[in-house]
């Protein structure tokens, strides 16, 4: 397995071990592969072992740093006449899909050998880097916005990150890349191509467990887990394992909709702002996801407050504990016709915003 790290746009090539989060000109920069591993069957890419390091053959770094993410389990259940699969990513260890990405990240940090990460997030990002970084003796300084979840913000400073918060969730960005120090390595999960990596491992955990996947229903704001997952499939495509790619379809949630104003105009429905974790204006990876889109013959879905709340009560129904975010997936996986044998990912548990669950569906504690 060879990898190239590139610039998406002019297309230069740097070291994979470079102290860089975009290339000089501005642009996203790309983990490609220029020589896949040449085998008859896919378990022979694997080796032991209960964490996300058992693909280190499809891997820029052949073991790293862990907890214990990946190896989620699936559940399948019968709705509406579909085939559902929920992939429950908030077993992760620090409650959701984010620890997979923050294990590439970390241990592309140990690489370079800087003592301290950067890192701007809502909420799940922060956490996963804060946890991630504290088992690699690594300092970690996240950047939030005011109003993120108190949980979670409690969580990052209980694993010792230092925790700045910002009036909203673009300023949190901007000081994130600002207020960055040399010796320092910005691992900002809307930019980095390292933290594809560890989530295109979801996809591996799906052909590994013979599930037939026709569609993948994504919560979509900066788009690392949408483009993580189609990785992993485009991986397992160009190896000959795959002939096909599922759709993919991205869900936004009402107010904020880079994605859907681009392909079909300002959206000017209800706002969904219960999601906190879908709140960037301008992801970097926005032509990325847009090409996905298109060429898995894909779609956009958007969700409004009502709809989410909806969409929680039922699976909180079905047994399934999640935030906010990760149930703008199960909303959107209700107005989607036609959709055959979809992925749903359960993003991230609702253990952590228990506060907000109850002012929103009036559960006493």
């Amino acid at each position: 397995m060879v990898f190239e790290l590139k610039c998406s746009k002019c297309r230069r090539k740097f070291d994979l071990k470079v102290n860089k989060w975009r290339c000089d000109c501005g642009s996203p920069l790309n983990l490609e592969i220029s020589e896949y591993p040449k085998v008859e069957n896919f378990s022979e890419l694997i080796k032991d072992g209960q964490n996300i390091w058992r693909y280190s053959a499809l891997l820029p770094f052949k073991e790293g740093v862990t907890l214990g993410e990946g190896l989620t389990p699936v559940l399948n259940k019968k709705i509406a006449e579909k085939e559902v699969f929920f992939k429950l990513e908030y077993f992760s260890p620090t409650g959701s899909f984010k620890d997979r990405g923050a294990a590439l990240g970390v241990t592309r940090a140990k690489e370079i050998g800087v003592r301290t990460i950067v890192e701007d997030s809502s909420g799940n990002a922060g956490l996963s880097y804060s946890a991630y970084a504290a088992s690699a003796n690594i300092k970690a300084r996240i950047y939030v916005p005011f109003d993120a979840p108190i949980g979670k913000r409690a969580l990052m400073r209980a694993c010792n990150a230092e925790v700045v918060e910002c009036k909203t969730r673009e300023e949190a960005s901007l000081r994130a890349i600002s207020e960055l120090k040399n010796d320092e390595i910005y691992v900002g999960h809307t930019w980095d191509p390292f933290f594809l990596e560890g989530m295109k491992t979801e996809a591996f955990e799906i052909f590994e467990e013979k599930i037939q996947v026709d569609s993948v229903i994504v919560p979509t704001s900066s788009g690392s887990h949408l483009l993580g997952i189609y990785r992993g499939f485009e991986d397992l495509v160009k190896m000959g394992f795959l002939d096909e790619y599922p759709e993919f379809y991205a869900v936004q949630a009402g107010g904020i909709t880079p994605i859907y104003d681009r392909i079909y105009g300002e959206w000017r429905g209800e706002k969904g702002d219960l999601a906190d974790g879908l709140r960037i204006l301008q992801p970097p990876r926005l032509d990325q996801i847009l090409d996905t889109i298109k060429r898995t013959n894909g779609d956009v879905v958007v969700v409004d407050n009502e709809e989410i709340i909806s969409g929680m009560k039922e699976l909180y129904q079905m047994g399934l504990i999640v935030e906010p975010t990760s149930a703008t997936a199960y909303a959107a996986l209700k107005k989607i016709r036609d959709v055959k044998n979809p992925l749903v990912p359960l993003t991230g548990t609702g253990i952590k915003t228990v506060d907000k669950i109850e002012k929103i569906i009036n559960i006493p504690l």
